[in-house]
């Protein structure tokens, strides 16, 4: 089943899930596998958000099937990565780079207001 493309209505994107605005952050910086997410995103937050496998797994696999991250070969500098071996290297797709940009812009936007209402006098 396809996903709706939130630019052909006139209704805001959706806001990202924590676990896939972190997932999306970490494949942008390169493409990496499952437990290197999950550290990355553990580093990040300084342990704020703390990714399960079973959330991390089935994220990738939404994400994987919504079209914003792909799987794909290993990095060069990845060292010696066994052929057959479990590892899934991902990577973000031109999809997933709009959408964690809107979602950035849209987070802006949202700090932008809350901080004219914090400063405004009671």
């Amino acid at each position: 089943m396809s996903q709706p493309d939130d630019r052909l209505n006139d209704r805001p994107p959706r806001p990202l899930t924590p676990v896939t605005f972190h997932i999306l952050l970490s494949v942008m910086q390169e493409a990496t596998y499952g437990y290197r997410i999950k550290r990355m995103v553990e580093e990040r937050t300084n342990g704020a958000v703390l990714l399960g496998a079973g959330t991390l797994y089935a994220g990738i696999q939404r994400m994987t099937s919504e079209g914003l991250i792909e799987e794909t070969d290993p990095p060069r500098d990845a060292g010696e990565v066994e052929p057959g071996t479990r590892w899934r290297f991902y990577a973000v797709t031109p999809r997933g780079r709009e959408v964690l940009q809107r979602e950035i812009a849209r987070l802006e936007a949202d700090l932008q207001a809350a901080r004219g209402v914090v400063r405004r006098p009671a």
